[in-house]
C-alpha cells in the first residue's frame, strides 16, 4: 500500500471514530459549534517495544481554561457534560491494521469514566474526562496479552457541552504531545515530517 492509501485509511478509521463520539443532546434554537481547543495526551513509557503484560499509560491533565483556536482567547470552558474520546485499538496484519483488537488487552482505568458502547466493542472503547479543580483529568493503563504491532488512536471530541450552558458547544481536537508516537512501525509510512496526532505506534514482543 503506498502512503497515499495508507492516509486515506486512517483518515477514514478517524471519521468512524468521530461519527460515535460523544454527541450533545440537540435543542432548538441551540448554537453550532462555537469554540474549538486542543488538548493533549502523553503515552508514557513511550518506547516502541514492550514486553507481554508490561503496562503503557495514557494521560490527560490539562487545565479547563484553553485558548480558542479561532479567536485566540482563553476561555473558561469548566463544568463539561460530555467531553471524552472514543479509542480504537488495531493490530497490523500484514501491512495494514485490520485486526480488532481490544480483547487482546486488559485496561486500567485511573481516571475517567467508561462509557457503554455497542458499536463494535472489538475495536472501540469510550471515555469521559474527569473536570475537577481547574482541570480536564484522564489516565488509563493498557496491559497486552500477545505478541504484535499495534495501533493505539484517540478520538476528536464535537459538540461538547457545559452544564450550565448546554448551546454554546465546543469541538476538541485531541493529540499526543511528548510523546514519540513511533510512526515508523506503520510500514507505510514514508518518513518527513508528520504532525502529531491522536495515533500512537507499537511492538510487543
Amino acid at each position: 500500500m503506498d502512503i497515499n492509501k495508507f492516509f486515506l485509511r486512517l483518515f477514514f478509521l478517524l471519521m468512524a471514530i468521530a461519527s460515535i463520539n460523544f454527541q450533545c443532546k440537540k435543542r432548538f434554537g441551540c448554537a453550532n459549534t462555537v469554540y474549538n481547543f486542543e488538548i493533549g495526551v502523553k503515552a508514557y513509557p513511550d518506547y516502541d517495544s514492550i514486553n507481554i503484560r508490561d503496562t503503557i499509560w495514557f494521560e490527560i491533565n490539562t487545565p479547563d481554561t484553553l485558548r480558542d483556536i479561532q479567536s485566540n482567547e482563553l476561555i473558561n470552558y469548566s463544568g463539561v457534560e460530555n467531553l471524552g474520546s472514543v479509542i480504537s485499538i488495531e493490530k497490523l496484519d500484514g501491512n495494514n491494521f485490520t485486526i480488532k483488537a481490544l480483547k487482546k488487552f486488559e485496561f486500567i482505568l485511573i481516571n475517567g469514566t467508561e462509557v457503554s458502547n455497542t458499536k463494535d466493542p472489538d475495536l472501540f472503547k469510550e471515555y469521559l474526562l474527569k473536570d475537577s479543580n481547574g482541570y480536564y483529568r484522564f489516565k488509563l493503563g493498557i496491559i497486552p496479552l500477545e505478541v504484535g504491532t499495534f495501533r493505539l488512536i484517540f478520538g476528536n471530541a464535537s459538540n461538547v457541552y457545559r452544564k450550565s450552558d448546554e448551546c454554546t458547544k465546543a469541538a476538541f481536537s485531541i493529540s499526543f504531545r511528548s510523546t514519540n508516537q513511533h510512526y515508523y512501525l506503520n510500514p507505510n509510512f514514508q518518513g518527513g515530517s508528520f504532525p502529531a496526532g491522536g495515533d500512537y505506534y507499537f511492538y510487543v514482543k
